[in-house]
């Protein structure tokens, strides 16, 4: 009970954890939908944010293994995990996910701060699988391990030593390797104050649930019995 009050007693995790079906399929979200998932730790705490951000990885890696059986006729999708290093208590590992995710038309971005925060293997299968490499300014002890995807063109220094908004990048261009280019990227748009405020809106509607559809009923409460029963 001490491992699940951490869970059950914030609303939105009890909300999402006890319903018993999902308002939306994750199968039409990779058939060209948009799913995005906030998990703030502030708000959610680490372990609860955490649990949710793996239950959906592995919701989206089975609705990609499903869609395998549509053949070629299966758009491409994406998935994008921020601070990935978060979301290492999968049934698949993210390797695993990483060698296999091209024949699911499933292609995966992955974002941390510094290789340290991953296991060796996921490193491994980073530096072979992740077939396209972004960098921003790295630490000494990075871009000394991710020097050899760049030389000669760049060097540990010079990745080490990129300005503010500089990346160096290392892509695959019609099944082809490019050499290796830095670049800058562009500033962010105006910010649109209504914009996050509509998308909920929207995203209510079309999604929502009322909590207490989910929530539990008091006990001796007599919804709890059986149908039948009185």
């Amino acid at each position: 009970m001490n491992k699940l009050r951490a869970f059950l007693l914030r609303p939105f995790v009890r909300s999402v954890i006890g319903s018993a079906t999902s308002t939306f399929d994750l199968g039409d979200v990779l058939d060209g939908g948009i799913l995005l998932a906030r998990l703030p730790k502030g708000v959610l705490g680490d372990d609860s944010a955490r649990l949710l951000g793996s239950l959906i990885l592995a919701q989206v890696w089975q609705a990609a293994a499903r869609r395998a059986r549509l053949g070629h006729a299966r758009s491409p999708a994406a998935l994008y995990v921020d601070e990935t290093q978060n979301f290492l208590n999968l049934p698949h590992t993210l390797s695993e996910m990483l060698a296999e995710a091209r024949a699911y038309r499933l292609s995966m971005v992955l974002a941390h701060q510094h290789l340290a925060q991953l296991p060796r293997d996921l490193r491994q299968a980073i530096s072979s699988d992740a077939r396209n490499k972004v960098y921003f300014s790295l630490s000494p002890q990075d871009a000394r391990e991710v020097e050899h995807h760049f030389s000669p063109h760049l060097t540990a220094h010079d990745l080490a030593n990129m300005d503010a908004f500089q990346a160096a990048a290392r892509l695959v261009v019609r099944s082809a390797e490019v050499p290796p280019f830095t670049l800058r990227t562009r500033p962010l748009p105006e910010p649109d104050p209504g914009l996050a405020e509509r998308v909920r809106i929207a995203a209510s509607r079309a999604h929502g649930r009322h909590p207490a559809a989910t929530d539990p009923l008091p006990e001796g409460d007599p919804r709890n019995q059986p149908k039948g029963e009185s």
